[in-house]
């Protein structure tokens, strides 16, 4: 259920993880159109959430035309390949990313990752990007392709 920011709002590690073991993304705060599990603050220009990876995961190839996507990794491991540069970046726990505004990239979680993602939202920015076969091989595994 949304809930206003002009009102106090708390959530527990315990109801964090209890939705989190059912849907793997949660917002804490921000404009949702989809339900979800947990109650969130509604903003229009913020969202903040979490991210649970009890699997490997690779996600899907996108960029955000208008915004930064700001990555803080609680725990695990995440690789995050920026497409038009051909770099790849390992996360650690305790690291954060900002992805610029059109930069095409691909992310993959190992088992057990954790993320916080914040996002100043002035639009719904987010545009897929097409693998081609290499990119769908680096997505297919977590260990460095030789």
């Amino acid at each position: 259920m949304a809930k206003s920011q002009d009102e106090l709002f708390f959530l527990r590690g315990a109801e964090i993880d209890a939705a989190t073991d059912r849907e793997y993304r949660q917002y804490f705060c921000g404009n949702l159109q989809r339900p979800q599990l947990l109650d969130f603050i509604r903003t229009e220009s913020l969202e903040v959430g979490t991210s649970r990876y009890d699997a490997f995961t690779a996600d899907e190839p996108h960029l955000h035309t208008e915004t930064p996507d700001m990555i803080y990794l609680l725990s695990g491991a995440m690789r995050i390949l920026l497409l038009e540069e051909g770099r790849e970046l390992t996360l650690a726990p305790g690291d954060f990313l900002s992805i610029p505004p059109n930069t095409p990239y691909a992310s993959k979680s190992a088992p057990g990752t954790r993320t916080l993602f914040i996002k100043q939202v002035r639009a719904s920015d987010k545009r897929k990007v097409e693998p081609d076969a290499a990119l769908l091989r680096w997505m297919a595994r977590w260990e460095a392709e030789k």
